[in-house]
């Protein structure tokens, strides 16, 4: 007896659900500083405590994603070059 797509499709959720909350958990400060990044990002937090608008935060995201491009480029250009010097290792007789 072959089982019905309902129940093929509850004990899939079963399985799913407990397995996708367990991946989205913050595992670490960062992880929940991201959420919390992102959360915010989406409009999701109350009004700023010290009363400003959001058109006078505008610099400030503007001056936090061009510093978040910075890292990612630094990061980037760093694992370049070891990858790099770990080829001309390996090549060098």
């Amino acid at each position: 007896m072959s089982p019905s797509p309902i129940n093929y499709i509850r004990r899939s959720v079963r399985w799913f659900l407990p397995a996708a909350l367990l991946a989205l958990t913050p595992k670490c400060v960062l992880c929940l500083l991201a959420y919390a990044g992102i959360g915010a990002a989406l409009g999701l937090g109350g009004p700023e405590i010290c009363g400003a608008t959001s058109s006078s935060t505008m610099g400030l995201w503007t001056a936090t994603l061009a510093l978040s491009g910075l890292v990612l480029g630094v990061f980037g250009i760093i694992r370049v070059f070891t990858r790099h010097r770990a080829s001309a290792k390996t090549h060098r007789h």
